[in-house]
């Protein structure tokens, strides 16, 4: 059985008195506790210039529909060096938010249908903005139709 294990650590002295926060995960299927068996992993250029967008989905052949009962944690990095250069994160038509320079997102991600492909875009005019993603999740069930 698979363990992949996700921890994240927090610090801050922005208020008068310093803070740390941490929290760790093992990556689990739906509803057992069995561990996320497989990974998908990428790296690409985006670039405004171009007037690209790109889907993760369609671009490195990602699933596009696991179904409701299926988990996966998508990890995506913005690797640009600019830091006016950042990466916008839609689901489909819904916008995430920014990935600036250096930025990174660590989320769930339910892939029940087509329209919840991840499309991210460089931006401003000009940006190339190079990313790495990797993508946990169950294995998909094939039916056979014979």
């Amino acid at each position: 059985m698979a363990t992949t294990t996700a921890t994240l650590t927090l610090s801050s002295d922005m208020l008068s008195s310093p803070i740390s926060i941490s929290a760790s995960s093992t990556l689990m299927k739906a509803g057992v506790t069995e561990g996320l068996e497989l990974i998908e992993m990428g790296r690409g250029t985006i670039s405004e210039s171009d007037g690209s967008s790109g889907s993760l989905t369609a671009e490195f052949g990602l699933p596009t529909a696991l179904g409701n009962d299926k988990a996966a944690k998508l990890f995506l990095v913005n690797k640009a060096t600019d830091p006016t250069y950042y990466i916008d994160v839609d689901i489909h038509d819904t916008n995430l938010g920014r990935l600036y320079a250096g930025d990174w997102m660590f989320i769930p991600w339910s892939m029940t249908d087509v329209a919840a492909e991840i499309v991210i875009e460089a931006e401003p005019a000009g940006a190339t903005c190079p990313y790495e993603f990797a993508l946990f999740q169950e294995p998909q069930t094939l039916v056979d139709h014979s």
